[in-house]
Parts: structure tokens; sequence; C-alpha cells
């Protein structure tokens, strides 16, 4: 009676993948890899600056007057299928004399209403909220898929020891 290993696989001899037709060399593998770490650490960069940039942002109220309105569509679509939807957008006079645009569903033109302003001089009706664990953990994502693209490179490169 033979002896079984408790991993059934150990047993089996191991397989070199470069003898193996329908394998792509290991530099097109590595080259792969590493055009993807480097994609989506870009990718995971800009969106941890986003964020850092959302939650830095101060803004400060403002007293304007709303001075005109309009009728702009957006494309939505849901599982009824794509469509255009109408939505509201005021125009609002800034203490400097320079005007803004604003989504507003509640400001009525020649009113006077607080809406809050940021540093780069977006205007918001409501104050913004700061980023969550959300915007914080996609970004965290995209760093952490970037490493392992770039360690499955490297392994990719590097010879394979014998044993």
């Amino acid at each position: 009676m033979t002896r079984r290993s408790t991993f059934p696989m150990a047993d089996l001899p191991r397989r070199r993948t470069e003898d193996r037709a329908g394998y792509p060399p290991r530099r097109v593998t590595a080259g792969v890899l590493a055009f993807g770490a480097v994609a989506l650490g870009v990718a995971g960069v800009a969106a941890i600056g986003e964020t850092v940039s959302d939650a830095v942002r101060s803004t400060s109220p403002v007293l304007t007057t709303v001075v005109g309105e309009r009728t702009e569509e957006a494309l939505v679509a849901d599982r009824r299928g794509s469509r255009l939807v109408p939505y509201r957008v005021v125009d609002v006079e800034l203490p400097d004399g320079s005007t803004a645009e604003l989504r507003s569903d509640d400001l009525e033109v020649g009113s006077e209403a607080t809406v809050y302003r940021s540093d780069s001089g977006a205007v918001f009706e409501t104050p913004p909220e700061a980023p969550g664990p959300l915007e914080w953990a996609v970004g965290a994502s995209a760093l952490a898929g970037s490493a392992a693209l770039a360690v499955g490179a490297v392994r990719a490169v590097r010879p394979r020891r014998p044993g």
C-alpha cells in the first residue's frame, strides 16, 4: 500500500510553462502586467489626489441674488433604457459681480439665497460633504492592485529556481 500525501498535487511533477505550447513568452506576460500596474497606479494616485482635494476643500457661505433660470437635459440610463431628463439650472450673481450656474429646484428668480463657494470658485447650493470611507477605499484598492500587478510582473521575468 502506498502512502498518500496530504497534498495530492505535491506528488505530481512540476511542469515548466515555457515548454508548453499556447503560453506567451515571459517578457510579454511581464510587459502586460507592468503596463497594467502603471495604468492602475496612475488611476489610484488620481483617485487619492481627488479625494484629498475634496477633503481639504473649504467652502464659505455667500449671499447671492438669483438672476435667471433655464432648463437643461441630461442623459439618464436605467432598466427601461436611456432617455433625456430635464433639470433646472439657475444663474446667481455673486457679490463681486460675476455669475455662476447652479442646479436647483428650490431657488426662485429675484430672491436672495445663501450658496457655498469653494476655494476653487465652484458654487454649491448646500455645503459638500467630506469624502467617506468608500472614496478612500477605491484609491487604496487601486494602489494595492497596482502593487500586486507589479509583483506579478517581476515574478514573470525572474528565472525559476530549480526544485
